[in-house]
């Protein structure tokens, strides 16, 4: 696989914090990275991914609705070209992104106090859930 999604992931990995913009920043990227990979993938395989996609960029609302401010607070990552090849593995990426923006969404649900924040966070989760699942083809 390109070096650039690998080593990109893993840096944001390492760096996003435990707060709403490392949810979010992990959230774009996996937005950002379904969207690349659809138009890489035949068509029958980028429709499953363009609705992952959509499902990332649906949580990424529900973040940046809980806190406006959200997007101009984290750090955006882009990844570079991916050739068909590399499809499994950039599908291992994105199902890393989305694992991890879960976890982090998961951890702030059982500190939050405000039920407002709860309740964006339970969709975000589930927008995190069903997009995971399209990427990686698993849905147990």
């Amino acid at each position: 696989m390109t070096a650039t999604w690998t080593r990109s992931a893993e840096t944001l990995l390492s760096e996003a914090d435990q707060s709403w913009s490392g949810i979010w920043a992990l959230t774009h990227a996996a937005a950002m990275g379904a969207l690349n990979m659809a138009m890489t993938v035949p068509l029958g395989v980028g429709v499953s991914i363009s609705y992952a996609a959509m499902d990332f960029r649906e949580a990424q609302d529900e973040l940046e609705w809980a806190r406006p401010d959200i997007r101009g607070s984290a750090a955006q990552v882009r990844f570079g070209a991916l050739r068909p090849d590399d499809v499994p593995e950039a599908r291992e990426v994105l199902d890393r992104l989305a694992a991890s923006a879960l976890n982090r969404a998961a951890g702030l649900a059982e500190i939050e106090t405000d039920l407002g924040a709860q309740a964006a966070l339970s969709r975000v989760m589930a927008r995190l859930i069903t997009g995971r699942a399209k990427v990686s083809g698993r849905w147990a």
